[in-house]
């Protein structure tokens, strides 16, 4: 279904962006583009009048509801310690240990290499440290310096995890790939988060709260200009509720999707008919400082199978969770939106160009699937990658990588990464100028491109031509 005008010039972004802070930043310029010809009520108007696919209503949501993640929950997150903590029962077991896991064994053997007392101690001391700094305490060099090491840690194990899981799920299996991918793309949040806030903390950056993507990227005169606006409109008045509340409770946007999952089946399995405002209003009735309780009365007993291993508890007719503790890729749909009831435990076939198409953002994701045979092998897919990654290391671990550049399924990479704008060294891109991996022609084209080719790339394929004249 088409979008009304002039929505429609941003269609792409609300089928398919799935970055929430640029579908924000995009949002963002939407309306200051059409500032001059369109109010934001009006253009809001136009956009729920022409009754969107509830998929694009959701994306336009969370686009204007995104926040980071808080640094109190991820610094409490990583203060379980879940993933290090196995680690040590392993290597305690003598278990056989990978590479980067006896790295991290090693960079955290004084805290866990001793008797239990003593480590559980080292472990209250980074916690009690951790909310001195919520409170904007002073905490001592030591704690500190204890502080980073954990939570760093904790992050690295965390993405060991998710290059595990990449490297050892079948790509050919697409129920288990339509499980697993929600996964992936909140672990790896999860990874990065980790690393930013050790860094901030090892540069004694302040720990704070964030605020809404759509307000940043709007600035806040323009922001509360056009919320103002909004609150006018009566059709609206909802709406710019809800974007209060969201600054005020600042939901972490994958926690806000996977609490309006479950709101929504509240609706679905009484059979009342809703849609995405009604099922993030109520998600944000139920959650208070990461912790949440979903009223589901009698339809408590249909919710068991959607909500097995996940977490969550169900007590008198109520399902509680916190995300402070942990996250529900359960309840996250494979588009990074919430999913409907029937397609809670399987969402159905995923084909291989969507797993990476959807993750294309996500380097430690990309490079784990880079490692299975079965994705380099398969063709089109790393040349789809090559053309499409704005990810210099990546792209450079491609070129490197002679299998996944050469033969049948990857005859597309080369011209990819030689026509690419990122700044792949040129070291890495020469070899690949030759008539062994691009043809004559497009080698000529090179030469010859006025614009789009990097000067270095060009300059290199005029040298090569020359050699064979």
């Amino acid at each position: 279904m088409a979008l009304s005008p002039p929505w429609n010039h941003i269609e792409d972004v609300l089928t398919s962006l799935q970055d929430f802070d640029l579908g924000a930043q995009r949002v963002s310029d939407f309306f200051k583009g059409k500032e001059e010809s369109h109010a934001p009520d009006e253009l809001l108007e136009i956009f729920f009048t022409g009754n969107p696919p509830h998929k694009i209503v959701e994306r336009l949501l969370f686009f204007l509801f995104d926040i980071g993640v808080p640094d109190r929950q991820i610094g409490t997150r990583a203060l379980q310690l879940r993933r290090l903590q196995r680690l040590w029962m392993r290597e305690r077991r003598g278990c056989e240990l990978t590479e980067s896991e006896l790295d991290l064994a090693d960079a955290t053997k004084a805290i866990f290499a001793r008797e239990t007392e003593a480590v559980e101690a080292s472990v209250r001391t980074a916690r009690d440290a951790f909310m001195k700094l919520m409170r904007a305490e002073p905490i001592e060099d030591t704690d500190r310096n204890l502080l980073v090491t954990l939570i760093r840690s904790e992050a690295q194990a965390l993405r060991d995890r998710v290059a595990w899981l990449s490297e050892n799920t079948d790509p050919y299996n697409m129920k288990t790939m339509a499980r697993i991918l929600p996964r992936l793309r909140i672990y790896d949040e999860a990874v990065h988060e980790g690393l930013d806030l050790a860094r901030r903390q090892e540069a004694r950056e302040p720990v704070g709260l964030r605020i809404l993507s759509f307000e940043a990227h709007m600035k806040e005169s323009g922001f509360l200009k056009w919320l103002g606006k909004i609150k006018k409109a009566p059709g609206l008045l909802r709406l710019a509720g809800l974007i209060e509340r969201q600054r005020e409770k600042k939901i972490p946007t994958l926690d806000l999707i996977a609490l309006s999952s479950l709101c929504r089946w509240t609706f679905e399995t009484a059979d009342i008919k809703s849609g995405p405002l009604d099922w993030v209003e109520r998600a944000m009735d139920s959650y208070q400082d990461g912790s949440f309780a979903v009223e589901v009365g009698e339809g408590s007993k249909i919710l068991l199978p959607v909500m097995a291993g996940t977490g969550a508890k169900l007590v008198n007719g109520r399902v509680t969770g916190n995300f402070g503790v942990k996250s529900f890729p359960a309840w996250v749909g494979r588009d990074l939106l919430t999913k409907a009831y029937n397609k809670a435990v399987d969402e159905g076939a995923l084909d291989m160009k969507a797993v990476v198409a959807q993750n294309i953002t996500r380097d430690s994701v990309l490079e784990a699937l880079l490692a299975n045979p079965k994705i380099y092998q398969k063709p089109g897919l790393v040349g789809f990658i090559a053309a499409t990654s704005r990810s210099t290391a990546l792209l450079s671990k491609i070129a490197k990588q002679r299998e996944l550049h050469s033969g049948f399924a990857n005859r597309d990479v080369p011209i990819a990464l030689l026509t690419s704008p990122c700044n792949i060294p040129v070291s890495l891109l020469r070899p690949l100028i030759s008539v062994r991996f691009v043809s004559l022609l497009e080698l000529r084209h090179i030469a010859r491109a006025k614009a789009g080719i990097r000067r270095e790339v060009k300059h290199e394929a005029e040298m090569y031509l020359k050699s064979r004249s």
